[in-house]
């Protein structure tokens, strides 16, 4: 029943996920288009995707990025996390119990991203001059987003997860990690390009798209109905 239940909300959030897709990609056009500004943040996004195709996949450290975020979450959760394995392909956490964030989390946090800039203001607190070096940190930045990107669509594309399954199934799972990861990079955005773009008109715009697709649903829905009863 309650597998059910999330694929309903799967379902209902289906449109809202698919417009967000939609509207980011005028996030992208923004970026391209304040290119001054933007410049090391895709500069280090390409470098990644350059090193990721020809040169090494990087996928140990994904892995041991991945069961970090399964065992820190279960950790704010209040489970007990015993064991912690990475190899060069796949990893394991075992946890005394899992939600669905601890299932999902992995998908949706880009860690080394957030590592690196909670490490690169904390250390701007005690050496005013490590912001002569923004530029290479936004680099970092661009790199480690396109790290997490490629490798959560190479995840969830290429082998089937059991996280997926117990955190509610396909439709449920996929829609929630692609609605978090475009609103953490959206808010990502805005903190490093202030001015670029607004997240609330963002998000009015898909709230206002969704709306009218599902109001549209239900008055053809209704005609239907209509047309049914006349048979």
């Amino acid at each position: 029943m309650k597998k059910f239940l999330k694929f309903l909300i799967g379902i209902v959030l289906l449109p809202f996920a698919f417009f967000f897709i939609y509207d980011f990609l005028g996030v992208l056009w923004a970026i391209i288009k304040n290119f001054q500004k933007t410049f090391p943040f895709i500069f280090g996004a390409a470098i990644y995707c350059i090193l990721h195709r020809y040169v090494y996949n990087f996928s140990r450290p994904y892995v041991l990025a991945h069961e970090i975020c399964h065992a820190l979450v279960a950790w704010f959760s209040g489970y007990h996390v015993s064991e912690i394995q990475v190899q060069e392909e796949s990893g394991q956490t075992k946890v005394s119990n899992v939600n669905t964030f601890v299932l999902l989390a992995p998908y949706c946090i880009p860690l080394y991203a957030f590592i690196c800039t909670i490490l690169f203001y904390i250390t701007s607190l005690f050496w005013v001059e490590i912001l002569n070096y923004e530029k290479l940190f936004l680099g970092s930045l661009g790199f480690f987003v396109a790290f997490h990107l490629i490798h959560t669509y190479k995840t969830l594309t290429e082998t089937e997860q059991s996280d997926i399954t117990l955190a509610g199934g396909g439709v449920f799972s996929f829609v929630l990690i692609a609605i978090v990861n475009l609103t953490l990079i959206i808010l990502f955005i805005n903190f490093l390009f202030p001015g670029i773009i607004v997240p609330t008109a963002v998000l009015k715009e898909v709230c206002i798209q969704t709306y009218n697709f599902w109001n549209m649903f239900f008055v053809y829905m209704h005609k239907f109905v209509i047309w049914v009863g006349k048979l």
